[in-house]
C-alpha cells in the first residue's frame, strides 16, 4: 500500500508539475496577447483622435450647412412668389393685349391684300417706263 501512494505522490507530483508548466506557458501567451494588444492601443490613440476631430468638423459643418439653409429657402420662396406673380401679370396682359393683337394682326392682313393688287399695278407701271400719273400726262406738259 506504500507503494500505491508513493505512485499517487509521483503521479500528483507530475501532475502539478504539468499544470504549472501549462500555466507558464499559458502566462506567457497571455502576456504576449496583452503587448500586442498595449501596441494597438498606442496605435489607435492617434486614429481615435483623428476621428473626435473629424467629428466635431462634420458636426460644425452640419451646423453651418443648417444655417444657411433657412435663408436660402426664404429667397427660393421668395421667387417662387415673384414667379407666381410674374406668370398672373403676363396671363393678365395676354388677356388684355391678345384680342387686340388679333385684331391688328386681322386689320394688316386685310390692308395688305386690299393694297396688294394697287402696288403690283404701280411697280409693273415704274418698271415699264409709264409714270404714275392719272391718264399717263403729266401736269407740267
Amino acid at each position: 500500500m506504500v507503494l500505491l501512494v508513493e505512485i499517487c505522490v509521483v503521479v500528483a507530483t507530475l501532475a502539478v508539475v504539468a499544470i504549472a508548466v501549462a500555466t507558464i506557458r499559458a502566462m506567457s501567451r497571455i502576456e504576449k496577447a496583452t503587448d500586442q494588444v498595449a501596441k494597438l492601443t498606442a496605435e489607435f490613440q492617434p486614429w481615435i483622435g483623428q476621428a473626435h476631430e473629424l467629428t466635431r468638423e462634420a458636426r460644425e459643418t452640419v451646423a453651418s450647412v443648417r444655417g444657411a439653409i433657412a435663408p436660402i429657402q426664404r429667397v427660393a420662396e421668395r421667387f417662387e412668389t415673384l414667379g407666381l406673380r410674374t406668370a398672373d401679370l403676363t396671363a393678365a396682359v395676354l388677356g388684355e393685349v391678345g384680342p387686340s393683337i388679333d385684331m391688328a394682326v386681322a386689320v394688316a392682313r386685310t390692308l395688305r391684300s386690299v393694297t396688294a393688287p394697287f402696288l403690283e399695278r404701280l411697280s409693273n407701271r415704274v418698271t415699264h417706263g409709264r409714270t404714275a400719273t392719272n391718264g399717263g400726262s403729266s401736269n407740267g406738259e
